[in-house]
């Protein structure tokens, strides 16, 4: 169970590019094209849809991350949906103004871009870091072999121990702490997904 957690934990945080970037462009695009087109009253329902729309991003992810929170599948978390006004014409089309959850679901829907990148980043480069580092002995022998290279010619670090080792054990001190992060990834893939 602990490992379907880290897995989907890491699928969120992947995911949360895309989301973000869709996120962030409904608020931008209805922004830019319904503000100056208020002026001639067309703009009013394009930018009571781009309120709409930011505040459902909103509450669905709120929804999803509470589902994952609580251990439970997101399909099995109640979908969201807008209350149902018994108003019509314009004030169905002025209530968005009204609410601050839609001005709220504006900024989140603006910052989710920036959220969405760092956390991809973090869900690749934290995996692949931790491979690669666990991968440094192979990496030594590869390049002394096949192409004269060291690797891990400075000691600077051991130097300073008073401990003196050669290049291929250094490379395996390495592969032992990429190994020690590698199993630490679903702790850390976890915490970062709450």
């Amino acid at each position: 169970m602990k490992k379907q957690n880290a897995v989907k934990a890491w699928k969120m945080l992947v995911m949360a590019l895309p989301k973000g970037i869709a996120a962030f462009v409904v608020a931008i695009v209805g922004l830019s094209v319904g503000l100056p087109l208020l002026v001639i009253l067309i703009g009013l329902p394009l930018l009571s849809a781009t309120l709409v729309l930011c505040r459902r991003f909103m509450k669905e992810e709120a929804s999803y991350t509470k589902a994952w929170l609580n251990k439970a599948d997101h399909h099995s978390a109640p979908a969201v949906t807008e209350p149902v006004s018994g108003q019509k014409g314009w004030l169905a089309l002025l209530s968005p103004f009204r609410e601050g959850q839609s001005y709220r679901g504006i900024v989140y829907s603006i910052l989710q871009l920036p959220i969405g990148i760092a956390a991809f980043t973090t869900a690749i480069v934290l995996p692949v870091t931790a491979f690669a580092v666990m991968l440094s002995p192979l990496a030594y022998e590869v390049s002394i072999r096949l192409f004269d290279f060291n690797l891990f010619p400075d000691a600077w670090m051991m130097d300073r121990l008073n401990i003196d080792l050669s290049s291929a054990q250094r490379s395996w001190i390495a592969g032992g702490v990429g190994l020690i992060f590698v199993l630490l990834q679903p702790m850390i893939l976890r915490n970062l997904g709450r």
